[in-house]
């Protein structure tokens, strides 16, 4: 499997560096990427975890809790509201005090990098 060439325009190509290699990896403009170039990208599966409090009925159990989040008609895109909230809390400062990321899924796959117009380049 061959890794995307460096183009002249390449994204790793940085002001810091050579204007015809790029910056992270030091292959010259014509040639691949090499192997681990953080320039070079793939898709992971991964599952986001966050332990906040949320305001419910006083009267509802745990079934109930779960039940509303999970299988009525609430939709999760609330939940970014109430992420949003707690992360403009001044007492909390951010998410980073509530969340975790847990890989799930690295499959083999091609490396890839983005041109300039945001169009895959493989």
């Amino acid at each position: 499997m061959s890794n995307p060439l460096v183009l002249s325009n390449d994204d790793g190509i940085r002001p810091a560096g050579n204007p015809d290699q790029c910056f992270y990896c030091k292959q010259k403009v014509g040639t691949p990427h090499k192997d681990g170039c953080v320039i070079l990208n793939r898709k992971v599966k991964v599952k986001y975890s966050y332990e906040i409090e949320i305001e419910v009925p006083h009267g509802w159990s745990k079934d109930d809790i779960e039940f509303h989040r999970n299988e009525s008609s609430w939709c999760a895109d609330s939940s970014l509201r109430e992420l949003s909230e707690i992360s403009n809390n001044e007492t909390i400062g951010c998410l980073c005090n509530v969340f975790e990321c847990e890989v799930l899924e690295i499959p083999e796959a091609k490396p890839y990098r983005y041109d300039d117009e945001g169009n895959i380049v493989d």
